[in-house]
């Protein structure tokens, strides 16, 4: 088969979840060497943190510009050979009439949370690429909800859930190695901490974390990612707390790992997720996830996580609390465990490749 991938998201970002689904997906066709791949990509492409662990030979790259114009224009190549078209980041491709393109939807977030201008950018980019796609791809049953609730599929059209993977990074620590160890020293992680971890905008109701740590005294957090934090976002601080909180800019895979592992509990109150990649970190690394009560949690975590009816501090405090006892922590661990293992990078790229196989029969 002649697939055609675009690298654009490389382009885009610097690191992050879309970045690493990509990247997966080549790791994972590459390795099985059974199909003639080519790829779309611009020079800055490989400034991008997973673009630099992958080993593309230069005669599989066709090299198409980046700038912010030629992101939101379709990419011009002439051919008319059958083939499959899928874009990390909702390009189009011209010239191909015999192609048959594929769109992976991560989430609606856009359609719910953006200002009206970055909604309009984002969704004419994105519902202009499902309707262009014969192939589409939901990372989650959550969001494939979601895309029958923005959109009517065609009757050439077949739409699918391919829940995203997590890494084998991620495990029960039994014994820390000496830089494990380094780590921890380092950043001073001896004492009891909560877990933060990804991006802080309103959605994800950061302020709430806030309002624990301020009710908590002797609790301590760890942000992960989301840019510096703010002033803003340090005045939702009382003093006290905020000499309880460590900001880690960014992390390597197993660095995280010792932090889901020390953790009290990772605290993930998202109002909304198209899937939840820190979530089954922490479940396969035996960190107990507490988060707001939502219908992509629940098909993710399953029974697992610790539920709030409500972002409630003191409905917080009781149910945290539970985690002081042994039995109890134990049992979620465990039911974490086995839902995680629903989840894997081979399982969502072998699935994506045969999907791809499913869509020649519409031509």
């Amino acid at each position: 088969m002649k697939i055609y991938l675009d690298n654009i998201i490389f382009s885009k970002v610097k690191n992050g979840g879309v970045s690493n689904y990509w990247y997966e997906l080549i790791e994972y066709l590459e390795k099985q060497n059974q199909d003639e791949l080519t790829y779309f990509e611009s020079i800055d492409a490989k400034e991008n943190f997973h673009r630099k662990k992958l080993n593309l030979s230069s005669q599989s790259i066709k090299e198409v510009k980046s700038d912010s114009i030629h992101r939101f224009m379709p990419i011009s190549y002439t051919s008319d050979e059958k083939l499959i078209f899928h874009s990390s980041y909702y390009r189009g491709l011209n010239g191909c009439k015999n192609k048959i393109e594929v769109t992976t939807v991560h989430d609606f977030i856009h359609s719910y949370y953006s200002s009206f201008p970055k909604k309009q950018l984002h969704n004419f980019l994105k519902f202009n690429a499902i309707k262009r796609s014969k192939g589409i791809i939901c990372i989650s049953h959550n969001t494939f909800n979601d895309l029958n609730k923005f959109y009517t599929l065609k009757k050439n059209q077949r739409a699918t859930v391919i829940h995203n993977g997590v890494s084998n990074d991620y495990f029960p620590i039994k014994e820390y190695t000496l830089k494990e160890q380094q780590f921890i020293a380092d950043k001073k992680l001896a004492d009891d901490f909560i877990l933060f971890v990804g991006g802080r905008k309103g959605y994800k109701n950061f302020d709430f974390v806030v309002s624990v740590v301020n009710d908590n005294p002797l609790l301590k957090i760890v942000v992960v990612g989301g840019g510096e934090i703010t002033e803003d976002e340090k005045k939702l601080f009382s003093d006290d707390a905020l000499l309880r909180v460590t900001h880690l800019k960014s992390v390597e895979n197993f660095e995280l790992n010792v932090l889901f592992n020390l953790a009290k509990a990772l605290v993930y109150p998202s109002s909304y997720e198209g899937f939840g990649i820190p979530v089954v970190e922490a479940m396969r690394a035996g960190c107990p996830v507490i988060s707001i009560d939502n219908a992509i949690i629940r098909e993710v975590a399953e029974k697992s996580a610790i539920l709030l009816d409500a972002l409630s501090v003191s409905e917080f405090n009781a149910k945290f609390s539970n985690l002081n006892r042994s039995d109890f922590r134990s049992s979620v661990i465990e039911m974490g465990f086995e839902a995680s293992k629903n989840y894997s990078w081979q399982k969502c790229s072998r699935e994506t490749r045969e999907f791809y196989d499913s869509l020649e029969s519409l031509g």
